[in-house]
């Protein structure tokens, strides 16, 4: 008799005694047949984890070893390498060009280009560009990111956007369409940067279909950079055709981030025209930052009428303006409040004129309360003596 045989017999044996078993042993064995299932499962998942892992850090030590410092030397050179002189100062080494590990030098480069750049050395964009081309990573990346999975056309986006140099908008013009609602909005960002053609298209059309704290960062990110290279246009189309209230929050926020002062006296008229409260404190907000001070009589004007999240925008943009207006309105507002907090951040915003503010201070004292002199012993006479009774 073979093993078959012998194989075929326990295996019988083994259901028939199942069959006969009581429920509470079929189940007992069913849940511990799954479980010992799922344990060899992530055991074997955990091994090809750590396996893949060491290949990657085996393969970032191999690199580091043979290219780190011929690489940072070339990209922090102030002298110009000719493509010849290049590849003969970096060598070649086949064992280190396969396709599984351009990743992980894409990865190690950006790790020197940003020591660098934190240390303040200027980076050699062309001899950049010969150290690309050299490990072949543009014609890797760009091909990625047009024919990869999601994850990796993401992954090349983040990388090529670092790397600075191999994105252009024709590229990005193939994803800014995409079902993938992430990819798509990360593509429309990138286009700020990178197309030379009409990069502010879609913030004509409030950029995405919604948009979130994620897409603030993102084109924050390339407003700054597409400034450095070039001068931004004024925001304030975007503001008149948003369609969205949380695009038009973010594009106020801008104006004032990107220091657009030539917008404030159209967000000063465009004060009255919006119906969304939050719009109307980031205007507020965004005049202060600006430091808009025509806006004071308008703020002054709109305070007792105002709801209280305004009111408290506007104490904050008046105490940053410091026009003689907004400095007496401050001290009356302070008098004639009976709102605790409101008076507190009325303290606070006349605290920060100084000397100019003391007249007021005063004339208040002769009229305070136990609270407001605790308020002023603690805002804007700390460090003096408190006021006398």
């Amino acid at each position: 008799m073979d093993l078959s045989f012998y194989l075929n017999y326990y295996l019988y044996f083994l259901i028939s005694e199942f069959q006969g078993a009581p429920f509470v042993i079929k189940v007992t064995v069913i849940l511990v047949s799954v479980l010992l299932i799922i344990f060899l499962f992530s055991l074997t998942q955990i091994f090809l984890l750590n396996f893949g892992h060491h290949r990657r850090d085996k393969a970032r030590e191999d690199f580091i070893s043979a290219y780190w410092e011929k690489v940072e030397q070339v990209v922090t050179s102030p002298t110009f390498y000719d493509e010849v002189e290049f590849e003969e100062f970096m060598g070649l080494n086949h064992g280190l060009y396969k396709r599984n590990k351009k990743p992980i030098f894409t990865e190690t480069l950006i790790d020197i280009l940003k020591k660098n750049k934190l240390k303040g050395v200027a980076i050699n964009q062309p001899n950049l560009m010969l150290v690309l081309d050299h490990f072949q990573l543009p014609a890797y990346w760009q091909k990625v990111v047009l024919r990869g999975s999601i994850r990796q056309r993401k992954q090349a986006l983040r990388y090529m956007d670092e790397l600075g140099h191999l994105l252009s908008g024709a590229i990005l013009l193939k994803s800014v369409h995409h079902k993938n609602k992430d990819f798509r909005k990360q593509s429309r960002a990138a286009m700020i940067q990178y197309d030379q053609h009409d990069p502010f298209k879609f913030l004509e059309e409030s950029f995405d279909t919604d948009f979130n704290a994620l897409d603030e960062i993102r084109l924050h990110h390339y407003f700054v950079h597409k400034a450095k290279t070039s001068e931004l246009p004024l925001f304030t189309r975007w503001v008149k055709n948003a369609k969205s209230d949380e695009f038009k929050i973010f594009i106020i926020k801008e104006i004032g981030l990107l220091k657009q002062v030539d917008c404030a006296r159209f967000l000063t008229e465009r004060l009255t025209k919006e119906s969304n409260v939050f719009v109307k404190k980031q205007i507020i907000e965004t005049l202060g930052v600006l430091r808009y001070a025509e806006a004071d009589n308008k703020l002054i004007a709109m305070y007792s009428t105002a709801q209280t999240i305004l009111q408290k925008a506007i104490i904050e943009t008046l105490s940053q303006l410091k026009t003689p207006n907004t400095l007496e309105f401050l001290a009356k507002t302070y008098g004639g409040s009976h709102d605790s907090s409101m008076k507190i951040q009325l303290a606070y915003a006349l605290s920060t004129y100084g000397d100019e503010a003391k007249n007021y201070m005063q004339t208040l004292s002769m009229n305070m309360n136990d609270f407001d002199r605790k308020v002023f012993d603690q805002v804007y006479f700390k460090h003096e003596q408190p006021i006398a009774n």
